[in-house]
C-alpha cells in the first residue's frame, strides 16, 4: 500500500454549453460550495481576510475542505488566467503542489472541462492518509460526482438566466 502522492487528473464532457459559459462558471469560487462536494467553504482573496471580486495571476483562493471526517484549510495562489482556456494555481497554505483546470472543444456544443492536480497535503501526517488508496478513492469519487453535479448547475444557471 503506497502512501506517496500521486498526480491527479480527471476530464468530464458537458455538452450545451461553450468553453466561455464554463470557464466564467469556474471563475465564480464562492459558487464551488454549490456543486463541489466535499466543500464546505470557497472564497476569493486578494489578501489574507479581503475579500477580492476579480481574479487573475496572484489572486488568493481560500477552501475548506470535508471528507470522511477530517476537515482541512487550503490557500491556493492563481497562477494562470487564459480565458477561456485555463486557470491554474499554486498552493500555499495547507498543501504543496499546482493544479488548474483546462477546457478544450471536444465537438459541437460540448467542452471537455479536466481537472489536474500534483499535491502533497501539510502536515506529513495528513498527506501520508490522504494519500493512501481508501481515501484517495473518496477523493476521486467525490471529484467526479461534483464535475457531474457542475454540468447540471451550469444547465440550471442557464435556464435561470434564459427565464
Amino acid at each position: 500500500m503506497s502512501e506517496t502522492n500521486h498526480p491527479v487528473r480527471a476530464s468530464y464532457l458537458i455538452s450545451g454549453a461553450g468553453r466561455p459559459e464554463v470557464f466564467a462558471a469556474l471563475l465564480d469560487v464562492p459558487g464551488f460550495t454549490e456543486w463541489g462536494y466535499g466543500l464546505r467553504r470557497a472564497r476569493v482573496v486578494n489578501e489574507p481576510g479581503a475579500e477580492y471580486p476579480g481574479i487573475r495571476p496572484g489572486t488568493r483562493f481560500e477552501f475548506t475542505l470535508s471528507a470522511a471526517g477530517l476537515t482541512h484549510e487550503v490557500v491556493s495562489a492563481v497562477t494562470v488566467v487564459e480565458p477561456p482556456e485555463q486557470l491554474a494555481w499554486r498552493y500555499v497554505e495547507g498543501a504543496v503542489g499546482t493544479g488548474g483546470w483546462s477546457l478544450e472543444e471536444a465537438g459541437t456544443g460540448a467542452v471537455r472541462m479536466t481537472l489536474f492536480t500534483d499535491y502533497q497535503v501539510k502536515p506529513g501526517w495528513l498527506n501520508r492518509i490522504a494519500h493512501r488508496p481508501f481515501f484517495r478513492g473518496i477523493a476521486e469519487d467525490l471529484l467526479r460526482r461534483s464535475m457531474r453535479r457542475f454540468e447540471q448547475h451550469l444547465r440550471e444557471s442557464g435556464a435561470r438566466r434564459r427565464d
